[in-house]
């Protein structure tokens, strides 16, 4: 008996059982709706589609196609946009990290400014 078998063997005697895969869902209505997650211990329901663990995790950027039972990526864009370009005056960044926006009591020594577009 090799080593790995006395391992099985001890495991069995103290009542270790061998952990059952998990199985990610997610349960939709009838509208597509995702209106629950579960992983183990799954309610009795069935609309649901069985996923991998990434969409799973990113479970509220989807809805479900009722008629294709399939996940849909939702479209969040809202269709609103602010051009910026670099100027003397208007919202002050930290230099070269334009996404860092200043408050308007905040120091800093690098700074520069950028302005909509119109």
């Amino acid at each position: 008996m090799n080593w790995q078998e006395e391992f099985d063997q001890a495991m069995k005697q103290f009542g270790f059982k061998e952990p059952e895969p998990l199985e990610f869902r997610i349960y939709y209505d009838d509208t597509g709706k995702i209106v629950m997650c579960s992983m183990c211990d799954h309610p009795d329901h069935d609309q649901y589609l069985v996923v991998d663990r990434l969409l799973y995790d990113n479970y509220t950027k989807y809805q479900v196609n009722v008629a294709r039972k399939k996940l849909e990526k939702i479209d969040f864009d809202i269709g609103i946009s602010v051009k910026l370009r670099k100027s003397l005056h208007g919202y002050a960044v930290v230099k070269n990290h334009a996404n860092l926006l200043l408050e308007k009591d905040e120091i800093y020594n690098d700074i520069e400014y950028y302005d909509s577009i119109d």
